[in-house]
């Protein structure tokens, strides 16, 4: 019935719906023009009657039986519908009423095109609807609206009832298509042959999970310290694990990619079980402890801790950032806490504190005891001796007792002293204060002709490393060394002195931390420091470095550079055989006018040199994620946490010209660029970070980002990602994608980094929701979704430790959803490192819905790293180099790094 004159028409156009039904009775050519590569349908025709007789000759057509104005009359009549199709003479009408016959696709289009704009203005209206009735969250109403717009664009993958036949039909086109070669596989290959023979290319539609335990087992031990930038606490990993269990959100100290150390806040910590570990020391004596295969930040990039030899410059932080809102502690306990820790006795009920001849600190003692609590009373000698501290005879409560007490070191000998967790929670004046009074018992100040340092000496390996922490918060390195004291032998005893001689560390401890009974010392040192040249022995940067400052020379000669940073024209630079002092690249910055030197230069690194890496034996591990930077801070040493990522995109892209959309919420966009021009030029990735790519290798880098520049690769960084942005976001680049089919895959590393829309549910409820929000998408835009999970440490309890689904993490939802489900598991994962490696992997494939189980090998390439197919041969590991290639096919080099 026509709209009445008061209402709006919604967008149609009758003549060309007349004409293209019209074509299709009189001419044959046009019904395959106007079906399937139109592909229009019946409801996309405005009148009640051009839908009847459209319906009549799409039935017709798909039967392969006449098509013309008779034949479709007599099949609506079969149909009862003739009348509504307005009678015979109608379709009779309609074979004279065709323009022209050849231009029946573009009269099509536009029956389409009004379709859609009819479409649009029924969802606008609905939409409209759900916002005045208040029909649900903001967040949840605009991914409902969106998700509907998306289906109006995209009708054919509505999800209406399709008749069987239908789509017995279009499966019939597909295996012709198989069986003559037009197609390769059913589904998006994944670029590994034994895989793809398995699976048949991963499907449209289907939810694909990749599983394997976190962090590929790079572990830091148990009692590694990591330091906390939100409250300036040093915390064991076990400790931080159990918090982290709890629902507690932890923050560590990273390296940004500005080399400044920032808060970053960790994603997860998984327990890996009892592994061997190894010591590694440094030559300021720091110390830490991980797994061989954890990594540490070298001049060279990244490198597992199995690989680090003795005199290996490694990254260490030169500074830490505190805690935004520092804690306070009155000044007398200050002052009481760090004087009782350097020359107090504490282990009898009460405290003493040793002092000796004109001690700047027993004055210090008796203000803070009697501000601390007027019945104190600090009793001593004249001259030197012991001074207790009590409240006087008879009295049953000492509050400096208490105070120790609390703070865990009443009872106490000399070697198990340590500063207290209150102490770390400070701001920077505070903390000048207790290392002024530490100073002032058991340090020194020394300042000659010749040198200046300053030092803390205690027979406590705890002290000696909190003390070298405090500094470090300060932004003063200084380094612990053991020295030699005969009074000690036989008793296994040594003394440890936290020393300070870079001009640097002088300046800032003199001009920030004031030591009671020294301050002419200090005044001392800072004259002299005044007075000599700027330069050091110690703050130097990697002889490597070098590199970056003959390329920020550019054209000069060193001797324009030389008269630039007022030298000789002559002087030697010594270029590529010293270290360069942080003060010498500070001055190339300078006359060079580099950002990199500067940047450098103004690092927040120490490039400290390995002493040793020693095997301690079995310890509890605890693997530690950081997106995006994917490092922390332990021991105060720069360490590296793993990435967990599919390269699987690289082939789909690259070879097969599929779009892809990578959604990362563990590594930055520059990270994954970067890993994925490494592999495809088979170089190693910390060579392409560093900058140190070789002559030979320039040609290998150019060829990859050439063909990787022209790849359909989408990457989403976003580490703030929940499944509704997600949903939209993939909704949004399928339909940007459409002129190469949309999208061919989506990736998602990984699940349990994933945001809940639903903060309110518990952690399994909200993966679950995750997981189902996942094979909607799949459904919903028919595109093969592949998303990375964590496992439980379930199979480290098994031998062989291989997984199974139910070590599927957080939630058997997955399982449920998953229409394939894989496991990548390594024996050398779990192998004793001193057994030789295979360099094998298996991808265990304990799902699969439409199809076979099966264990496929694998190549694992860790130069890269990456996996390749695996040809059935000798290890790989075994092979010398001389003998050949190695086993595995060059072709599918550009599988997934998982």
């Amino acid at each position: 019935m026509p709209p009445s004159p008061a209402t709006h028409v919604p967008p149609q156009n009758i003549e060309a719906e007349e004409s293209v039904l019209g074509a299709m009775l009189v001419s044959e050519p046009t019904l395959t023009r106007v079906i399937d590569e139109v592909k229009l349908n019946s409801a996309d025709f405005y009148l009640d009657r051009h839908r009847a007789i459209f319906e009549a000759i799409h039935d017709l057509y798909a039967a392969s039986k006449p098509v013309d104005e008779l034949s479709v009359a007599e099949a609506l009549t079969q149909r009862n519908k003739i009348d509504e199709a307005g009678g015979k003479h109608y379709v009779s009408e309609l074979a004279a009423k065709v323009p022209a016959a050849g231009n029946a696709k573009h009269y099509a289009e536009i029956v389409q095109q009004n379709s859609l704009l009819r479409r649009l203005l029924g969802a606008g209206q609905e939409i409209q609807e759900w916002v005045n009735e208040r029909d649900g969250e903001p967040r949840e109403l605009s991914e409902r609206a969106e998700k509907l717009l998306f289906e109006v664009a995209h009708k054919e993958q509505a999800s209406d009832f399709r008749i069987l036949g239908d789509i017995l039909h279009d499966e019939v086109d597909r295996l012709e298509k198989l069986s003559t070669g037009e197609m390769e596989l059913t589904g998006t290959p994944s670029g590994f042959r034994d895989i793809d023979a398995v699976t048949g290319g991963f499907q449209p539609g289907n939810l694909i999970i990749i599983a394997a335990r976190p962090a590929m087992g790079k572990c830091s031990a148990a009692q590694s310290l990591i330091y906390d930038p939100a409250t300036g606490a040093r915390r064991r990993l076990d400790s931080l694990f159990k918090a982290h269990q709890e629902g507690e959100e932890v923050w560590v100290a990273s390296l940004g990619p500005n080399l400044k150390m920032v808060p970053a806040k960790v994603a997860a910590i998984a327990s890996n079980g009892r592994k061997p570990v190894y010591r590694l020391t440094t030559r300021l004596g720091r110390w830490t402890e991980a797994t061989s295969n954890h990594p540490v930040l070298t001049s060279s990039g990244w490198r597992e801790l199995g690989e680090i030899e003795k005199g290996t410059r490694i990254a260490v932080p030169r500074k830490l950032p505190g805690p935004p809102i520092a804690d306070e502690l009155p000044d007398q306990e200050i002052v009481l806490l760090a004087a009782l820790i350097a020359d107090g006795a504490i282990t009898q009920r009460t405290p003493r504190f040793c002092y000796g001849r004109g001690s700047a600190v027993l004055p210090l003692i008796e203000t803070a005891a009697g501000a601390y609590d007027p019945q104190l009373r600090v009793a001593g000698g004249q001259t030197h001796g012991n001074a207790l501290i009590s409240a006087g005879p008879g009295s049953c409560h000492n509050p400096v007792t208490a105070m120790l007490s609390r703070h865990g070191l009443m009872g106490l000998r000399s070697a198990e002293k340590f500063v207290p967790d209150a102490i770390f929670g400070l701001g920077e004046e505070q903390l000048a204060r207790f290392l002024g009074v530490i100073y002032a018992c058991d340090g020194h100040v020394h300042c000659s002709d010749g040198l200046a340092q300053i030092g803390y000496t205690t027979i406590s390996e705890r002290l000696a490393r909190d003390v070298q922490h405090l500094l470090l918060r300060l932004g003063i390195v200084a380094a612990i060394r053991t020295l030699k004291r005969p009074i000690y032998d036989g008793t296994g005893k040594v003394a440890r002195e936290v020393r300070i001689t870079g001009q640097d560390g002088l300046r800032r401890f003199c001009e920030l931390i004031q030591i009671p009974g020294k301050e002419d010392a200090q005044a001392r040192v800072l004259a002299r420091l005044d007075k000599v040249p700027r330069s050091t022995n110690a703050d130097t940067l990697p002889v490597e470095i070098w590199d970056d400052i003959l390329l920020a020379k550019g054209d000069r000669i060193w001797a324009a550079v030389s008269e630039l940073t007022g030298r000789p024209r002559n002087h030697n630079w010594h270029v590529g055989s010293r270290a360069p002092s942080r003060g010498l690249v500070a001055e190339l910055a300078t006359a060079t006018a580099s950002p990199t030197l500067d940047e450098l230069c103004d690092s927040d690194i120490w490039w400290d040199e390995v002493e040793s890496v020693e095997y301690v034996g079995e310890e509890e591990t605890y693997d530690l994620d950081v997106p995006g930077l994917r490092n922390f801070v332990a021991d105060d040493v720069i360490v590296h946490n793993s990435a967990l990522v599919a390269n699987i995109a690289e082939n789909v892209a690259v070879k097969r010209d599929k779009p892809v959309a990578f959604f990362s919420l563990e590594m930055s966009e520059v990270e994954l660029a970067q890993r994925f021009i490494a592999c495809r030029a088979r170089i190693p990735g910390d060579k392409l970070r560093k900058g140190q790519v070789s002559q030979r290798d320039w040609p290998k880098v150019v060829r990859a980002c050439n063909e990787l520049e022209q790849a359909p690769l989408w990457f989403d960084d976003s580490s703030d990602l929940g499944i509704l942005d997600l949903r939209a976001k993939a909704r949004r680049l399928h339909a940007q994608e459409q002129a190469r089919g949309g999208l061919g895959l989506i990736i998602l590393d990984y699940m349990q980094l994933m945001r809940s829309d639903d903060p309110r549910a518990n952690r399994v409820e909200q993966v679950g929701q995750i997981s189902r929000g996942l094979k909607i998408l799949a459904r919903e835009l028919q595109v093969p979704v592949m998303a990375i999970s964590q496992l439980s440490r379930a199979p480290e309890q098994r031998s062989p430790p291989k997984p199974q689904l139910s070590d599927l993490r957080e939630s058997g939802q997955i399982e449920q959803d998953a229409d394939l489900v894989a496991f990548l598991y390594r024996a050398d994962y779990y192998r004793d490192p001193d057994e030789e490696p295979d360099g094998l992997a298996n991808l265990i494939i304990a799902k699969h819905r439409n199809g076979p189980i099966a264990t496929k090998e694998l190549v694992f390439l860790d130069r890269y790293p990456k996996f390749a197919d695996y040809s059935g041969q000798e290890s790989p590991i075994d092979r010398p180099a001389e003998e050949g290639p190695p086993p595995y096919e060059e072709a599918a080099a550009s599988g997934p790094e998982f």
